[in-house]
């Protein structure tokens, strides 16, 4: 009697430690090299919610061993566990496959499963639980079109499912989160709308390369490798303390948003035997 009271007592003491731990999100960017207006915008929204939050952190790093240490130091001062994690990344289309970067660590479905690389990434598991979000805040992270083609990069998948699945076999009980189409950086980003959506203007994107990515505006996956489901979902946003949030509704539910995206797919132009007009492809 004495040993199961004893084990009931120790059960409940892990439950309540458990119950009692704080929970706190993470913003996660690289350091720019030169000056970038639009990075240096976000960094700032991201710096104000990190000051005003006492349960938001935002983190510029060189590499993904120096982010895992920062959390870790966090983490542990705290005895916390991860709510929300955003990995706010550069999306490289013209390499023809999804990807993120952590510092300077890309990350993609050629070495998403390959235990030396994730290495420092892997120690992160134990803050993380089923109510763990991470996000992969990068365009085309979790894209699952065939890529056009360029000089730099031959046609075919995206596997943005691919680096999903393998982000989510790292942690195995949280939710992983992929656009199919372009992460945009608008004002707001914290403000729990549809600032992630949307598309960019520059010249380049009107080339019909850039069809599939336009077809997809603020199309989103999610994916749990506990129930190995893989999902498409509404339009993904950041709320004031960096929970990670699906919209009510898709981004394209927009009239708005409809007229514009059929406007730039009909203009789109399309050029053939012209290698140079897939050049400087992000």
């Amino acid at each position: 009697m004495k040993k199961l009271s004893a084990a009931l007592l120790s059960a409940f003491l892990i439950i309540t430690a458990i119950a009692q731990q704080e929970i706190h999100n993470f913003y996660i960017t690289g350091k720019d090299k030169g000056f970038h207006f639009s990075s240096v915008f976000v960094k700032a929204q991201a710096y104000v919610h990190d000051v005003t939050g006492k349960k938001f952190h935002y983190l510029a790093v060189t590499s993904d061993e120096e982010a895992v240490i920062k959390m870790k130091k966090i983490l542990e001062e705290h005895h916390a566990k991860i709510g929300s994690l955003w990995f706010d990344s550069h999306g490289l289309y013209k390499q023809g496959y999804s990807s993120f970067h952590v510092g300077d660590k890309e990350f993609s479905f050629k070495n998403i499963t390959d235990t030396n690389t994730t290495q420092w990434l892997q120690q992160l598991k134990v803050y993380c639980d089923s109510g763990t979000s991470i996000g992969i805040g990068s365009c085309y992270g979790g894209a699952t079109f065939d890529f056009p083609g360029n000089e730099f990069a031959s046609a075919g998948r995206m596997n943005g499912d691919s680096l999903m699945i393998g982000l989510g076999k790292i942690f195995t009980h949280s939710t992983i989160y992929g656009s199919e189409s372009w992460v945009m950086n608008k004002p707001g980003i914290f403000a729990n709308n549809f600032a992630f959506a949307g598309y960019p203007w520059g010249k380049k994107y009107k080339k019909a390369v850039w069809t599939p990515v336009w077809n997809y505006l603020g199309s989103w996956k999610k994916y749990n490798y506990s129930t190995d489901e893989m999902q498409s979902i509404n339009t993904v946003a950041l709320d004031r303390k960096g929970n990670i949030n699906i919209r009510s509704r898709n981004y394209l539910a927009l009239e708005k948003a409809q007229r514009k995206q059929e406007k730039r797919i009909a203009q789109l132009e399309v050029v053939t035997n012209n290698p140079s007009a897939n050049n400087n492809n992000n």
